[in-house]
This record gives C-alpha cells, structure tokens and sequence, in this order.
C-alpha cells in the first residue's frame, strides 16, 4: 500500500517516514510467464520494503508481444514492414487494409483477462506482514504510445488514435468496475517525452495541449482509482530512444497536466518521474533538477533514480530530488521495469531500492 507522502523538507532526518518502493513492472522471462511466480519473486526480493502495489505484467518487452503478435492476426490490419523489435530500427508495423475498418475491440490489451489470473494467483500466496493484502498493479499503455508504434508514423498514429483511446478506456473501466480500489492502475507513456524531444521548444504549448488532453481522457475514464503516471524515455533492449538534459519537457507537462485535471475535477495522478535510463548513472548536476522547484502544489513525484551499478549516484540522485521538491518523494523506484534486466540485475536493483527507503527512516 502506497504510505502518504511526507511534507516535511528533507534535511529534517528525525520527520523522515519510510519510503514505498515502487514497481514499474516488467520481470526477465521466464518470471513473468505466470502471475504468481512474478509476484513471489517480488515480495521475496523487497527485503521488507512497502511497496506501493504488486505488478504481474506478462511481456518483458512492454508491448511488443502484442505489436508482433496480437496485431498480425487482427483481419483488418496488413503488415507494412516487419522486425523483431531488437531495436528502434526494427519495429513492425500496420496499416488499416483498403475498404476495411479497425475497431476498438479488436486492438485490446486482454488487460482484464490478465488482471484476473493475477488476483487469482495473490490468493495463492502466502502474504506476510500487517494490513490489508496489497494492490495489484496493472499496466495501462496509452493510447498515443500503442497508435504510434502500431502504425509507425506521426499521421497515421493520430487517424487511429480515437480507435485506441476508446479500446483503452473500454478496458480501464471494465477493470475499475470489477476490482475497484484492489487495483493500482499505471498508465504507462514514453511517447509524451519523445514527442518534447522531437519538436521544437517554440511548438511546445500546442504540444502540451495536445498531450494532456489525450492523457487527460484516459485518467478521467476512472477518476477514483488510484494512478501511477509512469513517464519514460524507452527502454527497448535496455536502450533509451533519447538521454534527457534536464526535465523541463516532463514538468511543463505535469503542470499542465494538473491544471486540466483539477478542472475536470479528477485526481492528479502519482508521478513515476525516472531521470536515468538504460545502465547509465542517474545524473548528480543539480541544475538536471532545478526544474522540479516549479512544479504545481499536489503533484506527487516517485523517483526513477535507482541504477544498481551506481549506488553512490543513486542515492545522491534521491537526494538532489527531494532538494528541489522541497520535500522527500512519494516514493523511489528504477527507471523502467526490469525485463529487459537479468534477473541478478534486477534483484540488486530492488536489494538497492530498499536499502534507500530504510535510509529514509527515522533513527
């Protein structure tokens, strides 16, 4: 269960509360092939830490299984160009057959049909500790990032992303409808910060508008679930599509973000904010992070900090974001999910992890 984040500044260390760790998702196969074997092997590598749900996702590689596989047999959709997805140059992808017409149904992501072995599956195993059994955490791609990377280009991604928004939502709400406040929802998008990456600072205002309004109608579809807002820079093959110099495409987003969602009234959503990516340090320039001091009141910020080759970065990292927050995080997290991480790796990742929320604890 995710534990309220401290208002305290961060060099009070006596105010200091235990930090959540939190899972993007993703495990090396062969442990995410079944739900149980996924989430025991989380909850026997926390070494006590709380975590903020437990995740089952069954593709190491985000959504690839569904662009490689899903897709191809879809009757309405013809491969243009194949790949394996070994690597951005490699991508598969789609176009809508002549006279034929895509719909919503069939481009889903069986996220319901995954969620329930999952639960299935927490009743197997055997939960230690106080309170309640934990939330199960469900990856929600969004709708731009599965329209860009099904039919490979800006244009054709915006023909059909009304097809995807409401294949999205179908699913967000049938799974609220059924699991309700037992599910923590990720809504998963490194498209947001590539399309700031590849255009212009001149045409960023549009830009925002665009983006929050689209991410915006996602959330709003169950505004009283609990959300995890995880941004990335793509990490196919533990590869970024780009390194960041500094996070003012990912506040200005936020912000906006915020203020579109206080307007409709819904929750703003824990963010999942990384600041590293691949097997690179997280950086220890404190300018990297001076854009966080402007972030809007109530945005909550998990940090993607934890790179398991770094330690001594990382905790620097850590600490150079609750300085220009002004307060300690919602939480501390690796950049993305470890599947594209051997399992060693991705138990060090997690050992690290918790030693940091232990850190943050009183003395």
């Amino acid at each position: 269960m995710t534990a309220h984040a401290p208002t305290q500044t961060p060099d009070r260390e006596h105010d200091r509360h235990p930090l959540p760790v939190h899972l993007v998702g993703s495990l090396p196969r062969p442990l995410c092939e079944d739900p149980a074997t996924a989430m025991g092997w989380f909850l026997r590598h926390r070494d006590d830490a709380e975590l903020t749900a437990l995740p089952s996702d069954r593709d190491p590689r985000w959504i690839i299984d569904w662009l490689t596989h899903h897709l191809s047999t879809v009757p309405s959709l013809e491969q243009v160009r194949g790949g394996e997805s070994r690597g951005y140059d490699d991508m598969p992808y789609y176009r809508v057959r002549p006279g034929q017409h895509l719909c919503s149904e069939q481009v889903g992501l069986s996220r319901v049909e995954q969620a329930e072995a999952a639960f299935e599956a927490l009743g197997r195993l055997p939960i230690t500790g106080t309170g309640d059994a934990p939330r199960v955490q469900v990856g929600i791609p969004n709708a731009l990032d599965l329209s860009v990377f099904a039919f490979g280009s800006i244009d054709a991604a915006r023909e059909w992303l009304p097809t995807m928004q409401t294949a999205v939502v179908h699913e967000v709400t049938e799974l609220v409808a059924r699991w309700g406040d037992r599910l923590q929802l990720q809504l998963e998008t490194p498209a947001v910060l590539v399309a700031y990456h590849l255009t212009p600072p001149e045409a960023w205002p549009a830009l925002t508008t665009d983006l929050t309004r689209q991410v915006a109608g996602v959330l709003s579809a169950a505004p009283l679930s609990r959300w995890v807002l995880h941004l990335c820079y793509g990490d196919l093959e533990h590869v970024p599509v780009f390194t960041p110099t500094d996070l003012r495409p990912a506040v200005l987003f936020l912000n906006e973000l915020s203020r579109v969602l206080a307007g409709e009234r819904t929750p703003m959503p824990t963010v999942h904010l990384p600041v590293t990516s691949g097997d690179t340090p997280p950086p220890t320039d404190p300018a990297f992070y001076a854009e966080l001091r402007h972030l809007r009141p109530g945005v909550e910020v998990i940090a993607g900090v934890v790179a398991e080759d770094h330690p001594d970065q990382t905790r620097e990292a850590l600490r150079l974001v609750a300085d220009a927050l002004g307060r300690p995080p919602a939480g501390v997290a690796a950049a993305c999910g470890y599947g594209r991480r051997t399992e060693d790796a991705a138990a060090a990742n997690l050992g690290l992890a918790a030693r940091l929320a232990r850190e943050w604890s009183v003395h």
